[in-house]
């Protein structure tokens, strides 16, 4: 049945990219190479939403489901789950004769363990819901039930390898999970096992024959090309295999296009937003006024055309405009911040920051971002010429991945940030996050100190009713309360490509370009 899906799905994926032909059977053998921009902090996914460790870690470790292309829960360690009529309690079933790849069996343990003692402890998306959570109950090696304090909507899209990846207890219990050594050297239950990691230039899976589906891959190779239009260029030439949207540059995609060696993937199941962290720990951001005058002053349609070469759409508000049924017209930026200079130098004279005789204002800020995302540093490069015509100083501080995430979430040490989120298929799993209260050392959390004991209820209840209509009307309040604080300014929805090799087939079964990568093959 499995199987049946899969080439289901591929037929599918392949009818709405740019090239439309009934998929071959798949090959075994052969290596993909995928770029991503710089070494992953760790391979621990359980204790990070990081992108480039998302990439690697998704095919080494396995959730309980996966979400496919059209946005449906689809079972993985789990075969099957059961809910209680109130929405409180969840028991699976777990897939039988899984083993870890050093060997051992895989159990409901494991589970437990995993929500116990790391992801609920440690990962940004899954900590919230674990908060909720009553208690953990195994009935059997191969069952257990989840049960909650409160109902969770979007629990079950919460279970995937991304934000519940599933690790080993035998390796992982009574040890410091955040300084492991196995988070360098991981032990899975996914399709590919850790082979090699050479720090500033690759990483190598192998695939695990084991895997409860077929594997058609030898090996899965990560490259690590910091420069844009390097990894453009290697994918042109046929040096890596995929870009996936994350390290795309999207001034280059019209050029991309027209090369028939590649194949783009336009648009994307899910919702994503990019936006602007403020800081507001620091003087003078901590004033709502100077953060409106910010969101005045920043011109978010050029940001799309320039920055994001016209594949995305200006934010429309706090959780954008992907999901529909939560977008509140109330709070439409449109109407509060269209793009007027005016108006927002008179804010900040009305908050106390005259010009000075040359013309700038006492502000000076610094703008912290990941060097090795064009498209952010040419979104940075904007914001900057924007400031600098209501008088305000930007200093743009490009950095590593891994020195740019302790800065922001860790010390955190910025003024401004530009960042990217994926929704993980619900604005509860991977939005609230942006907005609720939180203490500074959680990677991809608030960090912007923003807290609202108002907008943490309303979050909390949104994330319980399991009714669009009724969880609309509670974003709309919600919605309101931050379109006014503006603690973090939306910048744009991305619509997402990601771009391949067209000797590349089964890619983008999944919701995430970075998932099934067991039903990947190389054409030959």
């Amino acid at each position: 049945m499995r199987i049946s899906m899969i080439v289901l799905l591929m037929a599918v994926v392949a009818a709405g990219s740019t090239v439309a032909a009934a998929p071959p059977e798949p090959q075994r053998g052969g290596s993909a190479v995928v770029a991503i921009g710089g070494d992953p902090e760790t391979l621990n996914l359980g204790i990070t939403t990081g992108y480039a460790v998302g990439a690697v870690a998704a095919s080494i470790f396995s959730g309980l489901v996966w979400i496919d292309a059209r946005g449906e829960i689809q079972p993985g360690l789990a075969t099957s789950w059961t809910v209680s009529s109130d929405g409180l309690s969840y028991a699976f079933e777990l897939r039988r004769g899984v083993k870890w790849h050093d060997g051992r069996a895989f159990t409901a343990q494991d589970v437990k363990f995993t929500m116990e003692q790391v992801t609920g402890l440690y990962h940004g998306r899954f900590r919230p819901a674990f908060l909720n959570f009553e208690a953990i109950t195994v009935m059997s090696p191969q069952s257990l039930k989840i049960t909650l304090k409160r109902p969770y909507a979007p629990l079950l899209r919460l279970l995937t390898v991304f934000d519940c990846p599933i690790l080993p207890r035998h390796v992982y219990q009574g040890e410091d999970i955040t300084r492991h050594s196995r988070n360098n050297d991981p032990v899975g239950t996914g399709p590919f096992k850790f082979r090699e990691w050479v720090r500033g230039d690759r990483l190598v899976l192998e695939r695990n024959d084991a895997y409860w589906d077929p594997v058609y891959l030898d090996r899965l190779i990560f490259r690590i090309i910091p420069g844009a239009a390097l990894r453009v260029t290697a994918l042109e030439v046929g040096e890596v295999d995929m870009v996936a949207d994350f390290y795309l540059p999207k001034t280059d995609v019209d050029r991309l296009k027209r090369n028939p060696n590649v194949r783009l993937r336009l648009g994307q199941p899910i919702p994503s937003m990019g936006f602007m962290f403020i800081n507001a720990r620091r003087a003078p951001l901590d004033n709502p006024k100077v953060r409106r005058a910010l969101a005045l002053a920043i011109n978010r349609v050029q940001i799309v055309t320039q920055a994001m070469g016209n594949l995305a759409r200006p934010a429309r508000g706090p959780f954008g405009d992907g999901f529909k049924w939560a977008f509140s017209p109330e709070s439409d930026y449109n109407r509060l911040y269209p793009y007027n200079v005016e108006r927002a130098n008179a804010l900040l004279d009305e908050a106390g920051l005259p010009r000075g005789a040359g013309g700038e204002r006492p502000v000076r800020l610094r703008m912290v971002y990941d060097a090795a995302r064009a498209p952010i540093a040419a979104t940075a490069a904007i914001i900057r010429d924007n400031l600098r015509a209501v008088g305000i100083t930007v200093d743009l501080q490009p950095m590593d991945r891994a020195v740019m995430i302790e800065r922001i979430y860790t010390r955190p040490d910025y003024e401004l940030t530009v960042q990217t989120f994926t929704s993980g298929g619900d604005p509860a799993i991977g939005y609230h996050r942006i907005y609720a209260s939180a203490a500074p050392g959680t990677p991809f959390v608030n960090a912007t100190g923003y807290s609202s004991q108002e907008v943490d209820s309303l979050l909390n209840r949104a994330a319980e009713v399991p009714e669009r209509a009724a969880r609309g009307k509670i974003y709309a309040q919600a919605s309101k309360i931050l379109a006014a604080d503006v603690p973090t300014l939306m910048l744009f929805d991305e619509i997402g490509v990601d771009a391949t090799r067209a000797t590349l087939r089964g890619v983008w079964i999944g919701a995430e370009a970075r998932d099934r990568w067991d039903a990947v093959w190389v054409q030959k």
